[in-house]
């Protein structure tokens, strides 16, 4: 939990974004100008920090253009950040910023770490995501949910939101009714050698066993079987205490076998069943009826007209649905109830991309209620692709079978140890930690494929390779002689060190330079990263950071040398915090 920050310290220029001022000053500059027009872009060329194709788009004659940008260009000189403004053919204008001004952000942040912007009306939000069925291990695909839901969560809670991480299980329905099934009967498990006891000790990859026989006789059609699932789903959704105890021992065994995995990942998650909301459901359904309509003796509601499928909300049984469970919970979340009665002001969903209809269409339905009139709740869904092999078909395992999340997790670690990746560390912890990093530094909507040698690369963008930069950074502050001490402590005693900073950008090497401007660029990636739930532009971000610190460092002598170790300090800072918002625990030695 990120505690939050005083107003004051709020004020810090660590939290200022180089290209919010830049397109602020664009946009009073000419009335064609707008907030998607005026994008600047980080730029290599010599003396141009930054560069904008802005006037390029207001469509004016080609020998104005120039002329035009020109005119604009000279208006930067009156910021305070800006050194230098210029125009260049066709209609470019290019900036450079003032050394004295990085200098003075890197200072800040060296002294005062990366604090949040200020948050004038903190939002509650809930975000619903991990999910996975009880009486299943963690597959890959929880894998993106898990580690994408809990960045979310910790981005939103570092800005100062009240944010409440959900694990909506399925602990209701077809698939834990077959499971149940299966496992009391010992005839049949016998005769395909399958375990018949189940009892607290069962382990979580017998309960997959049991389900997938379960499944194997339902597409086979075994039609009693299939009517003995049918009664206990019902029975399960009216409480019938007679599925009480084996219903319960698989919720609990499989919640110890998910909590393992979630941990090793840094995952932190409440579970919230399904179940939680059969009581609500009547209620839901209730208030559901003015937009339903009953068709083949199903309850359903056409959100996208009648030549559609529509969204069936309850079944000819009277029993309810997947659908039904997840309306029940989020009217539960606009509106509150019993178990949590806090009103979310936005709610936000992560899973894989192929629910993105079933997600709209609980949206639209809740739209078509009413209830977002009532309150006008975000409502969001963020959808992620597929994890695959190297070869572009579906992971599998060493042996061959599906992968499991504990495997993936389990052969990332045996992997580091075989590549010496890092000596005398835990293999176990790099591993997840690279793992979780990877997956992180993809694009969340493709898909990607999963690769360990890529994925424990320690020159590419990977957990290992930052890491690796932190504990360099705190070898530096070790070789300082205040090895029990923190940058903070050591920039306190060094007090000259600070104004030396400033006097330094005078005559500072390209490396330096060069890496000052980009730790002033962490607000814009934060910024970037948010507005479209994309990690992977915060890990782009550390890993430009973390390749221009080693350049830094190769080229300049930062022993015995204050203001280098200032920039290592605002290094240190702005790594380390990168790294927690992704999740990943930054080390000391490597």
């Amino acid at each position: 939990m990120f505690r939050a920050q005083s107003a004051a310290a709020r004020r810090s220029l660590s939290t200022f974004s180089i290209q919010e001022q830049l397109q602020q000053h664009l946009l009073g500059a000419h009335d064609g100008f707008n907030m998607k027009n005026t994008l600047f872009r980080r730029s290599h060329q010599p003396n141009v920090d930054y560069q904008s194709s802005a006037v390029m788009s207001l469509g004016l004659r080609n020998n104005s253009v120039l002329s035009t940008a020109e005119e604009i260009s000279s208006g930067f000189s009156q910021h305070s950040m800006v050194q230098t403004a210029s125009a260049s053919k066709p209609g470019f204008i290019n900036v450079k910023l003032q050394d004295d001004w990085i200098a003075n952000h890197a200072l800040d942040v060296a002294t005062h770490g990366v604090l949040p912007r200020a948050v004038s009306e903190p939002k509650k939000v809930l975000v619903d995501f991990a999910s996975p069925n009880m009486g299943k291990e963690l597959h890959v695909g929880h894998l993106r949910s898990s580690v994408l839901g809990d960045t979310i969560c910790n981005i939103l809670e570092f800005q100062g939101h009240v944010v409440n991480r959900v694990s909506h299980v399925g602990d209701l329905g077809a698939a834990i009714a077959t499971l149940l099934v299966q496992s009391q009967d010992s005839q049949d498990n016998g005769s395909n050698n399958l375990p018949i006891e189940f009892d607290s000790s069962t382990p979580i990859s017998t309960l997959g066993q049991w389900y997938e026989r379960g499944k194997q006789r339902l597409s086979r059609g075994d039609v009693t079987f299939k009517s003995m699932v049918d009664e206990t789903v019902l029975a399960m959704q009216r409480e019938d205490p007679a599925w009480k105890a084996s219903w319960g021992l698989t919720c609990e065994i499989s919640r110890l076998a998910h909590k393992c995995l979630f941990d090793r990942l840094g995952v932190q998650v409440r579970e919230r069943g399904e179940s939680t909301y059969i009581k609500l459901i009547p209620l839901v359904l209730e208030k559901l009826r003015s937009v339903a309509e009953e068709s083949q003796g199903a309850l359903c509601i056409f959100v996208d007209g009648h030549e559609k499928t529509p969204m069936l909300i309850q079944k000819q049984d009277g029993g309810f649905l997947y659908a039904t469970t997840d309306l029940a919970a989020m009217y539960s979340r606009i509106f509150g109830w019993e178990k949590d009665p806090t009103l979310y002001d936005r709610l936000i969903y992560v899973t894989d991309t192929s629910q993105s209809l079933h997600f709209r269409h609980l949206f639209q339905a809740a739209q078509m209620t009413g209830w977002l009139k009532d309150r006008p709740v975000d409502l969001q869904h963020i959808g992620f692709g597929l994890v695959m092999g190297e070869d572009g078909s579906k992971l599998s395992s060493r042996k061959g079978g599906a992968t499991t999340l504990q495997s993936l997790l389990d052969e990332a670690g045996i992997e580091s140890q075989q590549r010496s990746v890092v000596a005398d560390a835990d293999h176990r912890a790099i591993g997840d930690a690279a793992v979780r990093y990877y997956d992180l530094a993809q694009h969340r909507e493709r898909n990607y494929k999963f690769s360990y040698a890529n994925v424990l690369n320690l020159k590419g963008n990977t957990a290992p390779y930052l890491m690796y930069a932190s504990a360099r950074l705190h070898g530096i502050l070790r070789n300082a002689e205040v090895s029990e001490s923190t940058w903070r402590e050591y920039l306190d005693s060094q007090d000259d060190a600070k104004s030396l900073l400033t006097e330094a950008s005078q005559s500072w090497q390209p490396q330096e330079r060069a890496l000052a401007l980009v730790l002033a660029q962490f607000e814009d990636a934060l910024i970037e990263t948010q507005a479209n739930w994309y990690p992977h532009v915060m890990a782009e971000y550390l890993f430009r950071l973390t390749t221009q610190f080693h350049a830094f460092y190769e080229a300049c002598r930062v022993q015995n040398h204050k203001p280098r170790l200032v920039l290592c300090a605002a290094t240190d800072n702005v790594l380390r915090r990168g790294l927690q918002l992704l999740g990943i625990k930054a080390i000391d030695r490597m």
